[in-house]
C-alpha cells in the first residue's frame, strides 16, 4: 500500500520503517501514516465501537420520578409554573406554620422566609394571573419546601391550583371550576402513575372550606391535602371566584406507585351483569370508604362501579343516609353466569354490613 503512494519502506522483525517523499509535507507523525492506511483501504472498513465513559450517567432515581409527576400534569391540561421559594409572614399564618427558616438578605423584604408550602406560591399564581385578565388559571408546581429540623428539612412536593370558568365558545357550558374538577386532575395523576391503594380523608385544617376539602391517604398514610380555599381566604388574596389546589409529597407519591400496569381488551369480549344497589348507613359513614370496601369485596369479578345517589330523609330512619352504587360485573373469559354475579353481589353486602353496618335497601 505504501509502494503505490510512492513511499519506500523496509521492514524488520514487526517494525516497519517508512521514507516519506519530500513532497508529502503533511505526514509527519506515526498517526498520519495509519490515516493513509485507513483512507486508501476504506474508512468503512473501520470498526464503529465507542470506549466506555469513565461515569455512568444517567438521572437519579427521584428527579426521574419528578419528571414523570410533572408529565403526569401536564397531561390533565395544567400549565408549569415556577414561583420563587419564599414566604411572607402572612403565608405562614394562612396554616399556622411556625417552623419556617428566615433569609438573612431576601430579595423582597417582606417575603423573609423560604416557602413551608406550595399553596401559598400558587395561590399568589393564581391572583397574578386574574389581575392580568386571565379569566381561566390552571397550573402546577414540583418543587421543594423547607422547615426547621435539627437543622433543617427539605421536602419534595407537587401542587396544582385551578380558578375560573370551564370550557369556551357559546356551545361550552361556563360553570366555574371547583373541587370536583380538582379530584379529577388528580385520579388522572394518581392513575397515570400506577397508585391503586389511595383514598379521600377527612377535612384538612388552614386555609379550606370545610364541606369541600379533603386529606389524600396513600397506603394508609397522609400523603396530601385536596380542596377548595375558603371563600373569605381568596378574597384576601385577591382572587376571584373559586379557587381549588391539590397537594402531595413525592415520596408519599413514589411509595405507592408500584407495580406493573395490566391490559384489557377494549372494547371488552363478554358481556357485563349489570346490578343496583343501596345501602342504607349511618349518616356520618364516608362514601369512599365504603366504596373502596365494596371494590375489595367484588374482587376480580367487579370490572366497575359508582356511586350515583346519596339520599337523606323520609323514609330513612335519622341519622342515616342512603348510597346507591351501580355495578358492572364481568369475566375476562367467560360470559358470567346470574348465579356467579349473585355471589359476588352477596360478599358485597356481607362485608358492608360487617364492617359499616350497613343493609340494603329494598324499597
Amino acid at each position: 500500500m505504501f509502494h503505490s503512494l510512492g513511499m519506500t519502506t523496509r521492514l524488520e522483525g514487526d517494525r516497519l520503517e517508512v521514507e516519506i517523499p519530500g513532497y508529502r509535507t503533511d505526514i509527519e507523525r506515526e498517526v498520519d501514516l495509519i490515516e493513509e492506511v485507513v483512507r486508501v483501504e476504506g474508512y468503512d472498513n473501520v470498526g464503529a465501537t465507542l470506549p466506555r465513559a469513565p461515569h455512568p450517567g444517567g438521572v437519579p432515581d427521584g428527579y426521574a420520578f419528578a419528571r414523570r409527576v410533572k408529565g403526569a400534569l401536564a397531561r390533565t391540561g395544567l400549565r408549569e409554573v415556577r414561583p420563587v421559594p419564599f414566604d411572607a409572614a402572612s403565608d405562614l399564618a394562612l396554616f399556622g406554620d411556625t417552623d419556617a427558616i428566615p433569609v438573612t438578605n431576601p430579595l423582597r423584604a417582606e417575603e423573609g422566609f423560604l416557602r413551608t408550602r406550595l399553596t401559598p406560591g400558587l395561590l399568589h399564581a393564581v391572583a397574578l394571573n386574574q389581575s392580568r385578565g386571565v379569566d381561566t388559571v390552571r397550573i402546577f408546581e414540583v418543587g421543594t419546601t423547607f422547615r426547621l429540623a435539627h437543622p433543617f428539612v427539605e421536602i419534595r412536593k407537587a401542587g396544582f391550583a385551578l380558578c375560573g370558568g370551564d370550557g369556551k365558545g357559546w356551545w361550552s357550558e361556563r360553570r366555574p371550576l371547583d373541587v370536583l374538577d380538582a379530584k379529577g386532575v388528580l385520579e388522572s395523576l394518581l392513575d397515570d402513575l400506577g397508585v391503586a391503594d389511595w383514598s379521600l380523608a377527612d377535612a384538612p385544617d388552614g386555609p379550606f372550606h370545610p364541606g369541600r376539602s379533603a386529606r389524600i391517604v396513600i397506603d394508609g398514610s397522609h400523603a396530601g391535602v385536596l380542596g377548595e380555599i375558603h371563600p373569605r381566604v381568596a378574597e384576601a388574596l385577591d382572587i376571584t371566584g373559586r379557587v381549588a389546589v391539590g397537594v402531595l409529597g413525592l415520596r408519599a407519591l413514589e411509595g405507592g406507585a408500584r407495580g406493573p400496569f395490566g391490559l384489557t381488551d377494549v372494547p371488552p369480549r363478554f358481556p357485563p351483569v349489570h346490578r343496583d344497589l343501596a345501602f342504607i348507613v349511618e349518616a356520618a359513614t364516608p362514601a369512599g370508604a365504603v366504596h373502596e370496601a365494596l371494590r375489595r369485596a367484588g374482587g376480580t369479578l367487579l370490572a366497575s362501579s359508582s356511586l350515583f345517589d346519596v339520599y337523606v330523609g323520609d323514609p330513612l330512619p335519622s341519622g342515616t343516609k342512603g348510597l346507591a352504587f351501580s355495578l358492572d360485573l364481568r369475566a375476562p373469559d367467560r360470559t358470567l353466569r346470574d348465579e356467579e354475579a349473585q355471589e359476588a353481589v352477596d360478599r358485597i353486602v356481607e362485608e358492608l354490613g360487617r364492617t359499616f353496618g350497613a343493609k340494603l335497601r329494598t324499597g
